[in-house]
């Protein structure tokens, strides 16, 4: 069994290159797992994949360093129960030194031995890269930055992602740029809503480009819990009974009122997934740090009387305050539609500092 791990600054579209990597290799006649893994509990990302009918299993409540146990029986789960000749695993977005932490505890340690290789990709968002190499302000705060900058130099593949939402010759120049900065690492320019790029990830994967490096990432651990505990976390339930073909509008709505009411805040978003839910059907929507209108046109029609909303938010703002604001654009939309939505979860919180299960050399 071939394992996949898949790092990654928040936003930066893991997710869809999983899930695009996943069908390729189903219409390949392989079976595919996943690991889905957050701080929250209540994950948009494991209930997307496995509405789309792959086998999925989480680890929740922090990352997989922290949670080493948990992601070895959860792999051990999904190996017994779905018997699949690939499985990805994608950790929690502000998570680092994942080298150190599960890559080589998982080879060392041996006690999967259905794992017969491992890969290990970072993705990141070509344009937050691109900032960053040009020394162009972040959205971020130094101490978020510093995470943002360990994942890629622990990166085994670089997959700069989301290209086309750079202009004309600005994703061939920030590739350019990385591989200078980094020449010793594989780097991979990338737009994972085209099938036949993220194909080319995975043909890259099978010749070795995702080969973990060695060397492990050296990394200050009291500045990366800090950077950690600045992005608070939320998960939200909402469900709205609403007039019938008003759900995308309501949806929509809400959205534009959140987004605006972080801007007044100044709130940098890591992102902000949801996964709306009408009458069986189920699409995922996400905005991310450096957001543009795409979202609003990924809204379907929602005939259905009811509309289910499940809300992942990553925000560095303190946690209530995200939580009365999530709250405050929920009451603005209600009251200009006459709504009487039902909250049945809300967690807010700030992660705590990174205690790895392993630490291995």
């Amino acid at each position: 069994m071939k394992l996949h791990i898949v790092s990654g600054f928040l936003g930066s579209g893991k997710t869809t290159a999983i899930i695009g990597a996943a069908k390729i290799l189903v219409g390949e006649g392989l079976k595919v797992g996943i690991v889905t893994n957050d701080q929250g509990r209540y994950l948009v990302d494991t209930a997307f994949f496995q509405r789309a009918a792959f086998p999925t299993v989480e680890v929740t409540g922090g990352c997989f360093c922290c949670n080493y146990q948990d992601l070895e029986s959860q792999l051990q789960q999904l190996q017994e129960r779905a018997q699949p000749d690939v499985i990805f695993a994608e950790s929690v977005g502000s998570c680092a030194d994942v080298v150190a932490t599960v890559v080589k505890p998982l080879s060392r340690l041996r006690r999967l031995d259905s794992v017969t290789s491992t890969t290990f990709s970072v993705f990141v968002d070509a344009r937050l890269l691109r900032r960053r190499l040009l020394d162009l302000p972040m959205p971020f705060s130094e101490d978020v930055v510093y995470l943002f900058d360990k994942q890629i130099e622990e990166a085994g593949l670089l997959v700069i992602n989301k290209r086309d939402l750079l202009q004309g010759d600005e994703a061939e120049g920030v590739a350019a740029l990385a591989r200078d900065r980094y020449p010793a690492k594989a780097i991979r320019l990338q737009n994972s809503l085209e099938s036949g790029e993220v194909l080319g990830w995975l043909r890259a994967l099978q010749r070795g480009a995702g080969t973990p490096p060695e060397d492990v990432l050296e990394i200050d651990y009291a500045r990366y819990g800090a950077g950690e505990s600045e992005l608070a976390w939320l998960d939200e339930q909402v469900t709205f009974g609403v007039p019938g073909g008003l759900g995308s509008e309501v949806v929509r709505d809400f959205i534009l009122e959140l987004l605006r009411r972080l801007e007044e805040r100044g709130a940098a978003i890591g992102h902000l997934k949801f996964l709306l839910e009408s009458k069986g059907r189920a699409v995922k929507l996400s905005v991310p740090t450096l957001r543009d209108s795409n979202w609003i046109s990924q809204v379907p029609p929602l005939p259905g009387s009811e509309v289910s909303l499940l809300i992942n938010a990553r925000v560095q703002i303190e946690a209530e305050v995200l939580r009365a604001l999530v709250a405050d654009a929920l009451a603005a939309v209600s009251a200009r539609y006459g709504l009487h939505p039902v909250v049945s979860e809300v967690v807010a919180f700030h992660p705590s500092q990174p205690h790895p299960t392993y630490r291995l050399p």
